[in-house]
């Protein structure tokens, strides 16, 4: 992909939102043992994972992260002329979940709105999208909203991921800028290795089937699954996301021309612990500059990135004029950007 640099559109303000429901990892200690509870904590860093209400889908904890963020903005649905709804967890197969969300915050129906299907890069994805939407002169305000509820995807006798799981979502509100605020985005695919993480059974490829896809089964780390819940190679994935991450994170720092030492915060997935640590320390980052937030919420998937900074501060940040957000996933698909946070207001996690 060439080298694309928007100039005219800036990050107005980020909210992000968890649920009330926090399942400590010593709850599991019963089904698996204290043992691998502790292993699994050392590894990961993850000490309970946020896991969606009953009833409440991604978009319903979207829709009161856009009502928020709006409230702390002074804007309503009416200022709004773009909506990107991110999600591997839809409403609906059909239809699509955006049209839904322009209809339950008041959004014209003349705004362009559409879903993009993306995991763990979501929010990168969505914040290209999304700036691509101003930098055209289509828009001026365009509402981005990020969200998952992969823990419904995840057997309960699954503890490589049971574990580490946890939902989140967030709004973000991208807007037309008169004042340049560079931003540069990398990205990079591998779809051979789709069945690295992927559901088997549930879409056309292979439709659900009573007695058939089911059928739960053990892999050989102990693992239960059925061909209708969520399956990982957690060896294939890391080797990737370590690679792909920090192959990403220097080629958009390469691009703005800044050095390591001149980034002001690496805001990477948060896939545990471990990962985090090892891109950045194949980056030769300071580790003051890379925050880790999962410890009480878990691998909260596509939103983990704004959660990270909503985690980590609070309010307009003139110290961040350069960032480098990076995120790897399913597909297998990563992507990186270098932006300016430096005028957003990101406003402290918020717990609905």
């Amino acid at each position: 992909m060439n080298s694309v640099l928007f100039t005219k559109s800036e990050i107005r303000a980020i909210l992000t939102v968890t649920s009330k429901k926090r399942i400590p990892l010593t709850d599991f200690a019963t089904t698996f043992g204290e043992d691998e509870i502790k292993k699994i904590g050392k590894l990961t860093g993850i000490e309970a994972v946020t896991v969606a209400e009953e009833g409440k889908t991604s978009s319903d904890y979207c829709c009161e992260a856009a009502k928020l963020l709006f409230g702390k903005v002074g804007l309503t649905g009416k200022d709004i002329e773009g909506l990107v709804y991110v999600t591997e967890t839809p409403d609906h197969i059909i239809p699509a979940t955006a049209p839904t969300l322009q209809d339950r915050l008041g959004i014209p129906t003349n705004t362009i709105n559409f879903d993009l299907r993306c995991s763990c890069p979501g929010f990168v994805y969505g914040l290209f999208q999304s700036s691509m939407l101003i930098e055209s002169g289509c828009c001026n305000n365009v509402l981005l909203m990020v969200g998952n509820t992969s823990s419904r995807l995840v057997n309960p006798q699954d503890r490589a991921l049971l574990m580490v799981t946890g939902d989140a979502a967030c709004a973000a509100l991208i807007t037309k800028s008169d004042v340049a605020s560079p931003s540069t985005f990398s990205f990079f695919v591998d779809g051979g290795k789709f069945k690295s993480i992927y559901i088997p059974a549930g879409g056309s490829r292979m439709p659900i089937k009573k007695g058939v896809t089911d059928i739960l089964e053990f892999d050989n780390d102990r693992n239960g699954h059925t061909l209708e819940n969520l399956m990982m190679d957690g060896m294939e994935v890391m080797l990737f996301a370590i690679r792909e991450g920090k192959n990403l994170c220097s080629d958009v720092m390469k691009r703005m021309n800044w050095s390591v030492d001149d980034v002001d915060l690496f805001a990477l997935h948060q896939a545990n612990k471990m990962m985090v640590t090892r891109i950045a320390k194949g980056l030769k980052a300071d580790m003051k500059k890379v925050p880790i937030s999962v410890k009480d919420t878990g691998n909260c998937g596509l939103a983990s990135i704004p959660l990270t900074l909503c985690n980590t501060f609070d309010g307009v940040n003139p110290q961040l004029k350069r960032v480098v957000i990076c995120g790897y996933g399913s597909g297998l698909i990563a992507a990186a950007g270098a932006i300016d946070l430096s005028k957003t207001d990101i406003v402290k996690t918020q717990i609905v």
